[in-house]
């Protein structure tokens, strides 16, 4: 059961149907943590089986569900190896965000999918297994995360944050953004996969989550939804909008923090030599 806020709209439906495909891929992945998998490094990436079971699983339930819709999903999309022409509206999928961390045993990875109408992300959905909670948004009408007890809760971040502020990230970061963390003082909160560093900054948690990295739609679709319904801004390291309705999939540098200070920190960025 969704909250009362999507239960009504126009995407009840699809949103009923993509948190039961990623809690049910979170329950799988629980099950076979641990085990050996066979995996591979591809460039800066791990690629493993359980990437390709997780998104076979998650695909299989949505595309039985909403037949009519289309997907860009991770690994099917790289194995395919051709380009990418959006149609109107389309899901993204990345049905195991946070491989390394699964492989390596850390709690830090999740199953997120997104809806893209016309260009525009409308619902996002991020479900982290290991703590059973899963976070749900839907374009302009609010927020929400299902904690393990099954109840609903508003997800609502405080006003503008205070300093010094707190960089979310794998690892503390190095450079140009290692820098800036480095002259504003700031605090450091750890965090695996790419979809739930960008909850951290949607809940609070942390201020700025600032890579200097490849990374592509599925990545950020999700937590894009997530974040504007909090009143946080998601854009690359320039301050440039992503764009969702190209054939692009694949973006350098990425950005996401609190509306009140996204320019700001753009800026700050710019002067580190």
């Amino acid at each position: 059961m969704l909250p009362a806020t999507l239960s009504h709209g126009s995407h009840a439906h699809r949103l009923h149907v993509a948190v039961q495909a990623v809690r049910g891929a979170g329950d799988a992945l629980l099950a076979i943590r641990g085990e050996h998998v066979t995996s591979r490094e591809e460039g800066d990436q791990l690629k493993t089986s359980v990437d390709q079971a997780a998104e076979g699983w998650v695909l299989g339930f949505m595309r039985g569900s909403l037949p009519r819709d289309p997907f860009l999903s991770e690994e099917e999309f790289e194995g395919r190896g051709v380009g990418w022409q959006p149609p109107d509206a389309f899901w993204t999928v990345d049905a195991l965000d946070g491989t390394r961390s699964f492989v390596d045993g850390f709690d830090g990875f999740c199953v997120q999918v997104a809806f893209i109408e016309r260009g525009v992300p409308v619902l996002g959905i991020v479900h982290e297994p290991v703590e059973q909670r899963t976070f749900v948004a839907a374009r302009d009408h609010g927020a929400f995360v299902r904690m393990s007890d099954a109840s609903w809760h508003p997800l609502v971040r405080r006003g503008a944050p205070d300093k010094p502020w707190r960089f979310v990230d794998s690892v503390p970061p190095k450079g140009s953004i290692g820098e800036l963390m480095s002259r504003h003082g700031a605090g450091f909160v750890e965090c695996g996969s790419f979809g739930l560093k960008l909850c951290r900054v949607a809940e609070g948690h942390a201020d700025v989550f600032a890579k200097d990295f490849r990374f592509k739609l599925w990545d950020v679709a999700p937590g894009e939804v997530l974040l504007r319904e909090v009143g946080c801004r998601v854009g690359t390291l320039r301050g440039a909008p992503i764009p969702y309705g190209t054939n692009e999939v694949r973006f350098a540098g990425l950005l996401a923090t609190p509306e009140t200070i996204f320019d700001d920190v753009v800026k700050a960025l710019e002067a580190v030599p």
